[in-house]
């Protein structure tokens, strides 16, 4: 008869061969968060829902800082490779959703998709997840990347080059962080108004030198405004003209010291001082951004490398 405190019942022909051996102990193995496999059973597995889809998203978004741990380039070595796996799920999962809502028939190989409803991109949406630099939702960056185009500075694209030197100066060589970025569009009127916080010197202390604030924290809300955006319901593209940008503060965030107060609250002519400079040629700062999936509150957008870019809406403030 088995045991009483056995885990499961051992045959009588077991127990006479295990005479003398040491009792086992019943151990069950932790729970681990493992990739499940692509192949076999799991493979042939229903498709998600894009509740479901959307969620896991959100998730990676979560796991990666805002996707801003899945920059795949040796310029961020040694972590060019880390999440490598989260950065293939991400890819995955935002096809499958894309593909609940365009059929095969439809897909092409530019960035963007079908829209059927133009109006769902209208309201405030807030960036939760980027695989590059979050401040590149901004149209006065996509401007800059459409203008560098595929220019090269040495085997780097000269817009890549660009943006990394510039999250250098926003974050401060890691002093510093990216707060809310968010949208607002309007695509009847052609509008779009774009959000980007900065704090500055957000670091506290330094460990022995003391235990005091070193540096003050402040920052602010950098406001681009973009007029004539056009969207092509039949390819996803959405077509801009950067106009100009905002310096304000916003709540929550200190004000910047000494004379830094004074180019808050200013408009910059960004589009007319674009034209001047002899490089553009007096061409306008246009760019374009693609539409992969959009519904009722839920965007994913691609630039034109392919990078992607997911929002959220939000209630209007």
């Amino acid at each position: 008869m088995p045991s009483a405190t056995a885990c499961f019942s051992i045959p009588t022909a077991s127990v006479n061969v295990g005479i003398g051996r040491r009792r086992q102990r019943c151990m069950t193995a932790a729970p681990r968060c493992v990739a499940a496999p692509a192949t076999g059973v799991l493979a042939s597995a229903p498709a998600l829902t894009p509740e479901k889809l959307k969620n896991k998203i959100l998730r990676l978004a979560a796991l990666t800082d805002r996707g801003q741990l899945l920059f795949q380039q040796a310029a961020y070595a040694p972590l060019d490779k880390y999440n490598a796996a989260h950065k293939e799920e991400f890819m995955a999962a935002v096809e499958a959703l894309v593909a609940t809502r365009t059929p095969p028939s439809e897909m092409s190989d530019e960035p963007g998709c079908p829209v059927a409803d133009p109006s769902l991109l209208d309201g405030d949406w807030e960036c939760v997840m980027s695989t590059k630099q979050l401040f590149r939702s901004s149209p006065f960056f996509m401007a800059i990347q459409d203008a560098f185009g595929d220019a090269m500075f040495g085997e780097r694209k000269s817009s890549e080059v660009f943006f990394r030197l510039h999250e250098l100066q926003v974050k401060s060589w890691g002093a510093s962080t990216v707060g809310r970025v968010a949208q607002r569009i309007n695509i009847e009127n052609g509008l779009m108004e774009s959000y980007f916080d900065t704090i500055l010197f957000a670091l506290t202390v330094i460990p022995i030198f003391g235990w005091f604030k070193l540096l003050p924290t402040f920052g602010g809300r950098i406001i681009s405004f973009a007029e004539k955006v056009t969207l092509n319901s039949r390819t996803g593209q959405l077509d801009l003209e950067l106009v100009r940008t905002r310096v304000e503060l916003t709540e929550g965030i200190p004000k910047p010291p000494l004379i830094l107060p004074w180019f808050l609250n200013r408009d910059y002519p960004v589009g007319a001082v674009w034209r001047l400079l002899p490089w553009n040629k007096g061409r306008a700062p246009t760019a374009s951004t693609f539409v992969r999936y959009v519904d009722e509150d839920f965007r994913v957008m691609a630039d034109r490398d392919g990078e992607m870019f997911v929002y959220c809406r939000v209630e209007s403030t």
